[in-house]
């Protein structure tokens, strides 16, 4: 195979689809195109390099390797198309971004329309999960740079950057609470109260707070999606806790309001690249946009104590 073969990116994208058809739809060629080029390469390997099913195409043990080697040299001519370019002042190139629901909102438009300005030429794809699975986005190469909240340690995964964020209320400002500076878990228990899943990182730092203190809150919805929840408490439901992250520009219209707890319950925004590899020259330059709005939301007493500061490599 040769480093420009078509092959590898018909096999990549087959891989992360499990389908032929759909990874035909994607690249605009025809299935039987793809499945010819599967067809040869595997009478050269001798050996098959998916399973068919049913439900699609399964790698097989060989098949994960190979897939593992395509992956490997897609990155690694897209990273030295991308320095190239960077040498000839194209600016040109794409940048792979995996963030949390909340993240999607405000700072990654933010982030994106500033670093624009510079770069115009530059193209993304982003990826929205939750938190826990950012990291394994990263390791694999699927992302350039993740941002999420808490991440688990994951290996291959390294940690760039990071904002400790202040955990709230959420709530209309015509809300009974909405008149305290500062809210106590327990004061929530007489509303309702609209609650993320364990899926969105904040809830385990509340119910740790709220078993530290035996309260037993007994959420009236419970929702696996920020922006639903957001939607939720902005219509009235009831109020939520969350950081401010994402809930800016409702903020700013007085469509909700923040009160920060008394418990002063925080998490942790991270800045993740995989480790071990190098970045191509122009998501590097992104991620210093990044790592400079993570340094402006640091929580204010925190500002003095280098938000900016490199993390260790997780091996």
């Amino acid at each position: 195979m040769h480093l420009h073969s078509r092959a590898l990116k018909y096999l990549d994208e087959v891989t992360r689809t499990g389908s032929i058809r759909k990874a035909a739809m994607s690249l605009h060629v025809t299935p039987s195109a793809i499945d010819r080029r599967i067809l040869l390469l595997e009478e050269q390997l001798g050996t098959a390099i998916y399973e068919r099913h049913a439900s699609g195409l399964r790698l097989t043990a060989a098949g994960e390797i190979l897939a593992q080697h395509i992956r490997r040299t897609l990155q690694d001519l897209e990273r030295t198309r991308s320095e190239i370019e960077d040498l000839r002042g194209l600016r040109r190139g794409r940048v792979s971004i995996a963030v949390i629901e909340g993240v999607a909102i405000d700072l990654l438009s933010t982030v994106l329309t500033e670093f624009g300005k510079s770069y115009p030429h530059i193209t993304f794809s982003i990826t929205v999960a939750p938190s826990a699975a950012i990291p394994t986005l990263v390791a694999s190469g699927e992302a350039h740079i993740g941002v999420s909240f808490n991440s688990p340690i994951t290996r291959g995964v390294r940690r760039i950057a990071s904002a400790e964020l202040e955990i709230g209320v959420v709530m209309r400002p015509d809300h009974p609470l909405a008149s305290k500076k500062s809210i106590r878990v327990v004061d929530c228990a007489h509303y309702p109260i609209c609650f993320a899943t364990t899926s969105i990182s904040v809830t385990s730092v509340v119910n740790d707070a709220l078993s530290q203190q035996n309260i037993d809150l007994e959420p009236f919805i419970m929702c696996n999606s920020v922006e639903t929840l957001k939607a939720l408490v902005r219509d009235g439901a009831g109020l939520m806790f969350k950081s401010r992250l994402g809930i800016e520009r409702e903020i700013r219209n007085n469509e909700l309001i923040f009160r920060p707890l008394v418990e002063k319950l925080t998490e942790r925004l991270l800045l993740i690249e995989q480790s071990g590899r190098k970045l191509p020259p122009i998501a590097s330059k992104l991620q210093e946009y990044f790592k400079d709005a993570l340094a402006t939301m640091e929580m204010p007493r925190n500002r003095g104590a280098h938000p900016r500061k490199r993390l260790g490599t997780i091996e």
